[in-house]
């Protein structure tokens, strides 16, 4: 499986700098990683130092794989080499082949010693707890033993811990933006409307639902948060105005206070029955209008390792049902 990534990876790499000429042969490895070095380091010499080779050994192995792509990948500016449109286009794909060639050595070197494939996932702090179990369990049952440790922080902390490959996925509600200027890929996992829950007590506001809120205890997300943006746009709508007695940052938190019945609070709906079952709640109403998307971010575009995989599948079998 990683072989066939790694040389599917160099097979499309060559058919799109060259535009398709499949009478030339395919990348030398050896070559992209000279190459791929060097766009790292900034210069030939940085990288002899990485390489412990010499300058005309680097120089030698840049020409070759200039001559079999057919076009200048870097270009020397004064004292720096600068990559060329197309140069960028190869690193991009080089940084995923050499990404995948670690995999497949820890994923080897994991099953050779009978060791436990380490896999380091951050969750998004605004990420429901219920959603993050149920994304990250699939990966525990794999027939390959796994190694999970799982990171709690903000978003944006946790993008750049990805960044420095402290962690293999990100699991958040919220995309990777450009600005962040980070290379890494966005996989979507779905979206879910919004459901309204209670205890046993609030059951009655189910009945003329959405007005029947006016005014009730509502648990609310924190000011500015995307949920509450969402959410006060809606009730504006509809000219209704929770009662908001609580704004809480923890949803588990949130959650326990609702079972309290200390007021509703808002939650995802594709995981209606498992908050219901968890937190003795029931559904007050749903909120088809508002969606809330979920992504993992990763640096390579495809997912090798087999516990990145599952998690990404578990996350769109949970949502492809929502309402």
């Amino acid at each position: 499986m990683f072989l066939k990534e790694i040389r599917v990876h160099s097979v499309f790499l060559s058919s799109s700098i060259l535009g398709a000429m499949p009478s030339l042969p395919e990348l030398n490895l050896h070559h992209l990683r000279y190459f791929w070095t060097v766009a790292h380091e900034g210069s030939i010499a940085k990288a002899c130092a990485v390489l412990k080779v010499s300058q005309p050994t680097v120089s030698e192995q840049l020409r070759s794989l200039a001559q079999a792509v057919g076009c200048d990948l870097l270009v020397r500016e004064g004292r720096r080499l600068r990559l060329t449109d197309t140069g960028r286009m190869a690193l991009d794909y080089a940084d995923e082949i050499f990404s995948l060639g670690r995999d497949l050595h820890e994923a080897l070197a994991s099953r050779r010693h009978g060791r436990s494939i380490p896999v380091a996932v951050g969750v998004s702090d605004a990420v429901p707890k219920l959603i993050a179990c149920r994304l990250i369990a699939p990966a525990l049952a794999l027939p390959e033993p796994v190694q999970l440790t799982v990171h709690e922080d903000s978003h944006d902390v946790l993008v750049q811990r990805l960044a420095a490959h402290d962690l293999d996925l990100v699991l958040s509600d919220a995309p990777l933006e450009a600005y962040q200027r980070i290379r890494a890929f966005n996989h979507v996992l779905g979206a879910s409307s919004l459901a309204v829950f209670g205890a046993a007590s609030f059951a009655k506001l189910a009945r003329g639902f959405p007005k029947s809120l006016d005014g009730a205890p509502l648990l609310a997300a924190m000011p500015g948060s995307p949920q509450r943006r969402s959410w006060d746009a809606w009730c504006a709508d509809r000219q209704v105005r929770p009662r908001v007695v609580a704004q809480v940052q923890d949803s588990a938190l949130m959650k326990t206070m609702g079972q309290a019945g200390l007021g509703v609070f808002v939650g995802p709906a594709a995981i209606s029955d498992a908050i219901c079952a968890t937190f003795a709640v029931r559904v007050i109403g749903l909120v088809t209008e508002i969606k809330e998307r979920y992504y993992a971010i990763s640096l390579n575009r495809r997912l090798a390792n087999p516990a990145l995989q599952a998690i990404t599948a578990s996350g769109r079998d949970l949502f492809s049902a929502t309402v």
